[in-house]
């Protein structure tokens, strides 16, 4: 059974990535700067759905860095789960921090595609588990 603490912290962080997601979105007119704001949304709301994951399933409810989840989620979610909140990560760098790069609209619309379905199986999971 979980804490109370615990629990509000699971809470807190799902509802963040689940409002983080819903304003990842893009559409056929979007332009660069919304690309690259859609791709740091989704990364940080993968990476509460992590950290409410891990509070959960673990009971790691400290503050982690975001080379520590991407370790702690590669290890108990395994590879391919991990290069994705890698690749996310790096994509989230590009979008925020490099002036010379430039969202590609497939390549930005597969990211968010893969990172709300990955988010929505772990909200699930985590839902599911709650009650």
């Amino acid at each position: 059974m979980l804490s109370r603490e615990t629990e509000r912290k699971v809470q807190q962080h799902l509802r963040l990535a689940q409002g983080l997601i819903d304003t990842a979105v893009i559409g056929d007119e979007s332009s660069e700067f919304e690309q690259r704001n859609a791709l740091s949304r989704a990364y940080y709301a993968m990476f509460h759905a992590c950290c409410s994951w891990l509070a959960l399933k673990v009971g790691i409810v400290r503050k982690l860095g975001h080379g520590e989840l991407l370790d702690e989620m590669r290890r108990r979610r395994g590879k391919d789960f991990g290069d994705l909140v890698r690749d996310m990560r790096g994509i989230r760098r590009a979008a925020d921090y490099r002036e010379d790069w430039r969202p590609q609209r497939r390549v930005t619309a597969d990211r968010l595609r893969k990172a709300g379905a990955e988010i929505l199986h772990l909200s699930q999971e985590i839902q599911a588990a709650l009650e």
